[in-house]
């Protein structure tokens, strides 16, 4: 679509969508299953112009009396629009949409390189809609009692192929399908294919090997120190936003005092990454993308080739300073068969990790300069594929929200919407992301309770127990398979969507994507009557307005009044394009930058556009010069449907998949590896 960041060098029936949550298997101390092995030693241009011509004389005097004002100690100062803290996707995504905006901004990276950390495994639908990458591999997912001699493949989650995914949405052109297929992406390749794009880009001001310290936020700029970790140099940058995309551990979310809830679940987890080339082991039950084991854990493949990830639960108290790393995946492997060896070329990284569970209390300061995006607004066990996709869509929102305000068409709502829209998403994804792991829980429960002699036995009992968990994961299987989580979420009472009084809202579930243009959801992907062109490719770069009327005078009176506001807005008019009309259900719909919908006419055949006053409100509240009425009430008050009961009433924590609140500044939650803090 033409709003997607281009990223060149240039410029089970669950309706209710609530599982009863399930507490994780006893786990068995890694020491019990060493056999008396000693440890071995680990082998060896885009077409936007530079935005400082949007930026208010009083920020430029401010920024003059800044230089003046530096010290002499500190010489190295930048006095940049935004900064970005924090260089894993959610930073590097954050950077490239403000770029593709026009603003310019700084992006640091406290570490050299990119990650090392397999912690992203896939890029889910609706962020594949917003970053063209192309597919590559299977992602059957598979349940197996153990590798070794007895182990068998109990049941498969099929997973179609990106192949597969685009032929169905070609020919399922009804709108509930996405634009794109999902892909299967470590984030240790996708940083590396992000990062020299950013540092090609005349808009990004990149630092690799610059540490957040602190900052001071004003009430129209925010002052920020940095150390530059090589030359051990302090730095000094000045701007008038900050957006936090430094992980879990912010520094910029402690430095700004705001707080996040929720807590940790009851184990914790070894990881090992490593490379192997041991394919005819390793993939005895088949090719897999996940192997679930029934004694617990589970593998990865990265690439379908060498490199794999798994993690084994251990109980918290293990000392893990003693543990194999190449004894792991043996252990893992095998699990209720024993022990099952494979030729492991090279430990890549290992780590002892602790699943954590919260949702910061705001994604905005009370000043309103720093934001926090990603983990750092975040975190949720891995199982559901959020978090990562949770934060590429935080960075395209906040990308674009703020470029619109320094851009100047943009207001203040605009901003604050931010909060609004994205922490619902949050609240309701990482409950989710628990409720996904204890599907799992439950049935290493069964097996732990029976015993590996149980489901090992072709006896009755072996396979009434294998049955038993065959029907429970089939029937439960919506771990990557719930569009309405994923591209479903509707902002409901956003200060910038306006809704028309009296209308229903449509139904939602977590399991189905219902097409809709609602204000506040993702406008429907079709194909028009080509069969190639989807609605998407038509959209502009900022607001759209698309119409399905025949005279088109609808679109007409938008783009009039747009220019006369300032506020850039395209207009497409599709008058014969019939089918997508019927899908998309009215005739004039206003399109925000993210696709979603700002407003929506009323229903029927004729060609009725409002009058000049009524567009003139709506483009204002779109973005966010004006605020949508009694928004703040109709975010928690109204009819109950099956989205607002799955996260406007989840206000706090704690999550059912943890121990409870806990206090989470650093160093407070044992087993948390480096990559979390």
């Amino acid at each position: 679509m033409a709003g997607k960041t281009e990223f060149s060098e240039t410029p089970e029936s669950q309706d209710s969508g609530v599982l009863k949550p399930q507490a994780p298997p006893r786990t068995v101390p890694y020491t019990s299953y060493n056999h008396g092995i000693q440890p071995r030693p680990s082998r060896p241009s885009s077409p936007y112009s530079c935005a400082d011509r949007y930026f208010t004389k009083e920020f430029r005097q401010s920024s003059e009396a800044f230089k003046r004002s530096a010290s002499m100690e500190s010489p190295h100062q930048h006095d940049v629009p935004v900064l970005v803290c924090g260089a894993g996707p959610v930073g590097l995504i954050t950077a490239l949409k403000l770029a593709h905006h026009g603003i310019r901004c700084m992006l640091i990276e406290r570490n050299f390189e990119t990650t090392k950390w397999p912690k992203m495994d896939i890029t889910n639908v609706r962020s594949m809609e917003l970053l063209p990458v192309p597919p590559n591999f299977s992602l059957d997912v598979i349940f197996s009692t153990g590798l070794g001699d007895g182990g068998e493949k109990i049941a498969t989650w099929d997973l179609p192929s990106p192949d597969v995914w685009r032929e169905r949405i070609r020919t399922q052109n009804d709108g509930s399908m996405p634009r794109e297929s999902y892909l299967r992406c470590s984030q240790v390749l996708f940083e590396a294919w992000l990062k020299p794009i950013c540092q090609k880009n005349p808009l990004i001001d990149t630092h690799f090997g610059y540490k957040f310290e602190e900052l001071k936020e004003e009430d129209d700029f925010v002052i920020s120190t940095l150390t530059d970790l090589e030359a051990d140099k302090k730095i000094v940058v000045k701007s008038k936003y900050v957006v936090a995309c430094d992980g879990a551990g912010s520094r910029v979310r402690k430095s700004t005092g705001l707080k996040i809830t929720g807590g940790p679940v009851p184990i914790s987890q070894y990881l090992v990454h490593f490379k192997s080339r041991d394919l005819t082991r390793l993939q005895s039950q088949g090719q897999f993308w996940h192997i679930f084991f029934t004694g617990g854990g589970a593998i990865i493949s990265q690439d379908e080739d060498e490199i794999w990830t798994v993690h084994l639960p251990l109980p918290l108290e293990e000392d893990t300073d003693k543990i194999d790393p190449y004894e792991v995946v043996y252990k893992l492997l095998g699990s209720n068969t024993g022990r099952y060896p494979i030729k492991i070329d090279e430990i890549l990284v290992k780590s002892v990790w602790r699943p954590n569970l919260v949702v910061a209390d705001e994604y905005r300061t009370k000043k309103g300069r720093v934001f926090l995006c990603g983990d750092s607004a975040h975190q949720n066990i891995p199982t559901g594929g959020y978090g990562m996709n949770m934060g590429v869509g935080d960075a395209y929102d906040i990308g674009w929200k703020i470029a619109a305000v320094l851009r100047g068409f943009g207001g203040e709502h605009l901003l604050d919407s931010y909060d609004y829209e994205r922490r619902p998403v949050a609240l309701r994804n990482v409950e989710r992301s628990g409720q996904h792991q204890s599907v799992h829980w439950e049935y290493c429960n069964w097996v732990q309770q029976q015993g590996s002699e149980t489901v090992l036995s072709q006896g009755q009992d072996g396979k009434e127990l294998k049955k038993k968990i065959k029907d429970w994961v089939e029937q439960r299987d919506g771990e990557n398979k719930d569009l309405g989580i994923e591209m479903g979420y509707r902002h409901i009472g956003s200060p910038v969507v306006l809704t028309n009084p009296g209308e229903r809202e449509p139904e939602w579930n977590v399991r189905s994507y219902v097409p809709s243009t609602w204000p506040g959801a993702r406008a429907p992907h079709v194909f028009l009557s080509d069969g190639k062109t989807s609605i998407f490719d038509l959209y502009g770069p900022d607001y759209t307005i698309v119409d399905f009327t025949a005279s088109g005078a609808g679109s007409a009176e938008f783009v009039k009044a747009s220019e006369k506001l300032g506020i850039p807005v395209k207009a497409v008019h599709l008058p014969t394009e019939n089918h997508v009309c019927e899908v998309w259900g009215r005739k004039l719909v206003l399109i925000r930058p993210d696709g979603f919908v700002a407003w929506r006419g009323l229903p029927g055949d004729e060609d009725v556009c409002p009058n000049t006053g009524k567009i003139n409100e709506i483009l204002l509240v779109a973005v966010g010069q004006h605020c949508a009425p009694d928004y703040s009430k109709a975010q928690y008050i109204g009819e109950k449907t099956s989205q607002t009961t799955s996260y406007h009433d989840v206000k706090t924590a704690p999550f059912t998949a943890t121990v409870g609140n806990v206090i989470q500044d650093m160093g407070s939650i044992k087993k948390m590896a480096a990559f979390q803090t």
